[in-house]
C-alpha cells in the first residue's frame, strides 16, 4: 500500500475516534433518562395442582408437600406457608421448596379436608399477592401401642416393676399426642408419660412402690435405663396409683393421637409379692431336693429370729458351663434387677452348683453393696476352669489342682471329717455326716480372710486315697468384710449338731444380718 495512502486512512481514523469519545462524554453529561419500573411480584405454584380422593381413598396426615416460585425481575429469596389459617400472623417461612407435613384433623373427626397455602417472597421483600393453595382431603390412622416382651415383669416381682412399650401412627409419630400407663384402673388411673419422637416411638420406664405392707399403693415413675424421676409439665414427681401389694396386677398401655384417636390397649400381668425382711434367701438349688434343702436353711435362720424373704430362681440348667439368669429374675437387670436387690440389707444364697446364677452376681448385686450390704454364699465348689468368671465374684484366687504327671484323680472327704475355724478358734466347729466326692478346696485371694478349713483328700488310679496338703480352704471372707463364701453343702456338715450357732456367726457376727 502506498505510504501517502495509509497515512490518509489512519487520520481518517483517529478523527472518528474523537467523535465517537465526544458523543459518550455528552451522553454522560447530560444523565439517565426513562421511566423507571417498579418491581414486581413473584409468583407461587404448587407441584399438584388438585386432588380427588374420597373415603378409604383420601390420603394419610403425613404428606409430603412440593412447590416452586418465580420471579419476572430479581429472584425468589424465600416462601410462607400456611395450614388453613392464613390469617398474616399464622405463615411460616422458610427457603425449601418441600417438606413432610402432618396436617392437622379436627379432633374428633377421622376425615377433614386441610387448607394448605404458600406465597412466593423475592430479594426485595415483595410477597405473591395471591399464592397457591391445595385442600388435600385427608384420613386419620389409628395409633398403637404394645408391651415389649423382653422389658416387662417376671410372673412375681417385689417393689420395683419396669415396663417398656412401643408407639407407632401410620400417620408419623410427630402426629401422637401422648402415650398413656394405667394399673388395674382403665376408667380414673390413665396417666401421661412423657415421650420424644425422636426415639423410635420406644418407650422404659420403672415403677417404684413401698411394699412393706399389703394393700393398694401409689408408685412414683422413673424413666429409662438411668432411672431418673419422670416429671410433668408442672415440675412434680409423676405417680401412678391402683398398684395392690400383696396381689395380681395388671398393667396397660394405649396411645392417643393428636385427632383423638385411641389405640387398642395392651396389657401385661404380674404379682406385687410383700418385703418383710432385710434379708432375702436366694434358693438356686437345682436338684430335686431344693425345696427340702431350702427349708432346712429357714429353719436354723427362723430360730435365730431371722424370717427372710424368699426369691426362688432355681430354673434352668448349666448348658455350655453357664446358666442364663434364671427367667424368675426381671427381664431387665440395669436398672431393675440391680434397683430391687438394693432393697434389701442382706443376701444369703444358697446354690447346689457354682455354673448357676451366682455367676452373674457380679454385675446383679453392684447396688445392694454399693448401699452397705452384706452377703452369705454357701455352694460346694466344684472342678471350674481358673479363669471362670465366678473368680471376679467370689474371694477366692485358685481351687485344688493336681501336679502335672501324677496319679491323683479326684478329692474326696471322709465321713466324720470335721470343718474347724481357721480365723478365730472358738468358732464353731462342723463335721461332715457322710463322704462326699468332687468337693474343691480353695485358696483365698490376698488380702481376704480365710475363715475354714478341712482334711481334703486326693483319690489315685491305684484306689488309694491320699493326703492332700497343697491346700485346705472352705470358707474365705472378702478384703471389705461384707461377703463369705463358703465352699460346701451345709445339709451335710450337722455332725455336732451345732448348724444354728454356726450360722449364727457366720451371719449375724461376721456379716450382721438383722431381720
Amino acid at each position: 500500500m502506498p505510504v501517502r495512502l495509509f497515512s490518509y486512512l489512519r487520520s481518517q481514523l483517529t478523527l472518528l475516534g474523537v467523535l465517537v469519545i465526544g458523543i459518550l462524554w455528552a451522553s454522560c453529561d447530560a444523565g439517565i433518562t426513562g421511566d423507571y419500573i417498579e418491581n414486581q411480584a413473584p409468583s407461587t405454584y404448587m407441584t399438584i395442582a388438585g386432588i380427588d380422593r374420597e373415603d378409604e381413598f383420601r390420603l394419610s396426615s403425613q404428606i409430603r408437600i412440593s412447590w416452586w416460585g418465580n420471579d419476572p425481575d430479581g429472584y425468589v429469596a424465600g416462601f410462607e406457608y400456611a395450614i388453613n389459617d392464613t390469617s398474616e400472623g399464622a405463615w411460616s417461612f422458610t427457603t425449601r421448596t418441600d417438606s413432610t407435613f402432618i396436617l392437622p384433623i379436627t379432633e374428633g373427626q377421622t376425615v377433614d379436608d386441610v387448607l394448605f397455602k404458600v406465597r412466593a417472597i423475592d430479594n426485595d421483600g415483595a410477597k405473591d399477592p395471591v399464592g397457591a393453595r391445595l385442600r388435600y382431603p385427608i384420613i386419620n390412622s389409628t395409633p398403637s401401642a404394645a408391651f415389649k416382651p423382653t422389658e416387662t415383669p417376671a410372673d412375681t416381682m417385689f417393689g420395683i416393676a419396669s415396663f417398656g412399650w412401643t408407639i407407632d401412627d401410620p400417620d408419623g409419630l410427630l402426629n401422637v399426642r401422648s402415650t398413656q400407663i394405667a394399673f388395674n384402673d382403665t376408667l380414673n388411673g390413665w396417666v401421661d408419660i412423657p415421650f420424644n419422637a425422636k426415639n423410635n416411638g420406644e418407650l422404659f420406664i420403672s415403677v417404684s412402690v413401698d411394699n412393706k405392707t399389703v394393700g393398694i399403693k401409689t408408685g412414683q415413675v422413673y424413666l429409662g435405663r438411668s432411672y431418673s424421676s419422670a416429671i410433668d409439665g408442672e415440675g412434680n414427681p409423676i405417680l401412678v396409683s391402683g398398684i395392690e401389694v400383696g396381689a395380681t396386677n395388671t398393667a396397660y398401655v394405649r396411645t392417643i393421637d393428636a385427632a383423638g384417636a385411641v389405640s387398642m390397649r395392651d396389657q401385661v400381668q404380674w404379682f406385687v409379692k410383700q418385703q418383710k425382711s432385710k434379708v432375702l434367701f436366694f434358693n438356686d438349688i437345682g436338684k430335686n431336693s431344693s425345696l427340702d434343702d431350702m427349708n432346712w436353711h429357714l429353719s436354723y435362720l427362723s430360730e435365730l429370729g431371722i424370717d427372710p424373704d424368699i426369691w426362688l430362681i432355681n430354673t434352668g440348667q448349666p448348658a455350655l458351663g453357664t446358666i442364663e439368669l434364671s427367667d424368675q429374675f426381671p427381664k431387665v437387670v440395669d436398672p431393675t434387677l440391680k434397683k430391687t436387690l438394693a432393697q434389701w440389707d442382706h443376701i444369703y444364697w444358697v446354690s447346689d452348683d457354682v455354673d448357676r446364677n451366682i455367676v452373674h452376681a457380679l454385675d446383679i448385686t453392684s447396688e445392694f453393696f454399693a448401699g452397705g450390704g452384706s452377703m452369705f454364699v454357701t455352694i460346694p465348689m466344684k472342678e471350674v476352669s481358673q479363669e471362670d468368671v465366678i473368680f471376679n465374684f467370689l474371694p477366692v484366687d485358685s481351687i485344688g489342682f493336681f501336679p502335672p504327671g501324677g496319679i491323683e484323680t479326684g478329692f474326696v472327704i471322709n465321713s466324720g471329717t470335721e470343718i474347724t475355724p481357721v480365723d478365730e478358734p472358738n468358732a464353731p466347729t462342723l463335721k461332715l455326716e457322710s463322704r462326699v466326692v468332687g468337693w474343691y478346696p480353695l485358696q483365698a485371694v490376698s488380702g481376704s480372710t480365710l475363715l475354714y478349713e478341712s482334711d481334703y483328700r486326693s483319690t489315685t488310679l491305684l484306689g488309694f486315697i491320699t493326703d492332700y496338703t497343697i491346700m485346705e480352704g472352705v470358707s474365705i471372707k472378702n478384703t471389705e468384710g461384707n461377703l463369705i463364701y463358703f465352699g460346701m453343702d451345709l445339709t451335710k456338715l450337722n455332725g455336732n449338731n451345732n448348724m444354728k450357732d454356726f450360722i449364727e456367726y457366720m451371719c449375724l457376727q461376721q456379716l450382721g444380718f438383722q431381720q
